[in-house]
């Protein structure tokens, strides 16, 4: 087989992953939901060029003497990962591994009122609200937050990861729980909690990051789609 013989194979290897993520939802554990359609139009493309090259070489009478490239062949290692191990998404070991501050810029307008009744809120809604909004509505109503759990220092944390494109920039934002009720639960183990915020927790000195007074917590499955955007 000559080295182009072997690109060729790769990439309609290299197409055929991005094309299986994107088919079965495992490119949500890598990028945005609004890249999956360029996730699989490039996973398409790179499958058709190749394909058309290796028409063209076999149709082509011209004699070709490319060495073979054995070497070539170390890259479908990482494609066969994706085939048959695909990498988990993102979890408490890279909230674990980030110290800096929980990173919540101001918002650019005010606030909506929140609903009547238990309100469902992303992790780092809470946060935002409990840092930024200047009528304490978190203070006197009950919330509910998904994500995953985190033990570090003798805390239990709720935890999600925040994308903009892709995994390489996710950035952890967490929530401390009291009340212990995840303290037997693995790392990455995903759970609803209830409760409310202490007023005043989400301060500088904690690194932003505000505490909730749980009343319920149960566990769940992982979403298809584990973060945040």
């Amino acid at each position: 087989m000559t080295r182009q013989d072997a690109v060729n194979v790769l990439l309609v290897l290299v197409g055929s992953a991005l094309v299986k993520i994107t088919l079965d939802g495992t490119d949500l554990r890598y990028v945005k939901p609004a890249s999956a359609p360029l996730v699989l139009t490039a996973g398409i493309v790179i499958i058709a060029l190749a394909i058309t090259a290796m028409v063209r070489a076999i149709t082509d009478p011209a004699p070709h003497d490319h060495p073979g490239a054995r070497w070539c062949w170390l890259l479908v290692l990482p494609v066969l990962t994706i085939f048959l191990v695909a990498p988990p998404a993102l979890g408490a070991d890279t909230v674990l591994r980030d110290a800096r501050a929980t990173r919540i810029a101001p918002p650019s307008e005010a606030f909506a009122p929140l609903p009547s009744g238990i309100v469902p809120m992303a992790v780092s809604e809470f946060i935002a609200r409990s840092v930024w909004d200047p009528t304490h509505a978190l203070n006197t109503r009950t919330v509910e937050l998904t994500g995953f759990v985190v033990h570090t220092a003798g805390t239990d944390y709720v935890a999600r990861l925040v994308i903009t494109c892709c995994a390489a920039d996710a950035t952890p934002m967490t929530v401390a729980l009291t009340g212990h009720l995840a303290a037997d639960l693995a790392n990455d183990q995903w759970i609803t909690v209830t409760g409310r915020l202490r007023p005043g927790s989400a301060t500088a000195a904690d690194g932003y990051t505000p505490t909730l007074l749980v009343t319920a917590l149960h566990t769940v499955d992982a979403p298809a789609d584990p973060y945040e955007h």
